[in-house]
């Protein structure tokens, strides 16, 4: 009989439960759904190099309408990727950095360089480029010269340095540039010619 009456008792417990467990559920707080989780991208693209992005190599004719005209550079350069990146069009204003070099192959006034670049796409595969920055060069910066010298006077061994290129992408690494730079004191010193080169380039980027 106590038996009968324990599992008579035991059952309805479970029933009253179960018919509550409805009503306990809703009282509860919905379980959320997970945040997503957000990476932010780079702000450096990657390069199997590190920050190195292209590489470039040229010809060029020296000092255009000066001194020393009618010799050859030899122009090497190297350029970093981007430090940043910004969102459409104002993406262009953000340069990337070069160094690079001139090798008179007559003797005449070599030098190296370095500062930034800026490169913005023209039409189609075409694009432009425009460089500033400065460059030292192992030029004549006497302050009196003998008659019959022909050398530029550079003034200087510190120098301003502008460039402007107008370029091809042959394919995803290969491109070429006609190529222009100019470099001069801007009148800080005793003489001012500046040096003008123009010649053509082949750039790989990595």
């Amino acid at each position: 009989m106590m038996l009968n009456r324990f599992g008579r008792a035991l059952a309805a417990g479970l029933l009253a439960c179960g018919s509550a467990s409805p009503l306990l559920a809703a009282d509860l707080p919905a379980r959320t759904a997970p945040l997503p989780t957000f990476v932010a991208p780079s702000l450096v693209p990657a390069s199997p190099y590190g920050i190195l992005s292209e590489v470039r190599f040229g010809v060029l004719a020296h000092g255009v309408d000066e001194h020393e005209f009618g010799t050859v550079d030899v122009n090497g350069e190297i350029l970093t990727v981007k430090p940043t990146h910004l969102q459409g069009a104002w993406d262009y204003l953000v340069p990337r950095f070069h160094l690079g070099g001139n090798l008179n192959t007559s003797g005449r006034t070599s030098d190296v360089y370095g500062g930034v670049t800026w490169q913005f796409p023209v039409y189609g595969r075409f694009f432009g480029e425009l460089g500033f920055g400065g460059d030292l060069n192992d030029g004549n910066t006497s302050k009196v010269f003998p008659k019959g010298n022909t050398d530029i006077r550079v003034g200087c061994v510190a120098n301003f340095r502008e460039s402007a290129s107008l370029g091809y992408h042959l394919d995803d690494h290969w491109n070429v540039m006609a190529f222009a730079e100019h470099a001069s004191n801007a009148g800080l010193c005793a003489h001012n010619e500046g040096i003008t080169a123009i010649g053509g380039r082949v750039g790989y980027v990595f």
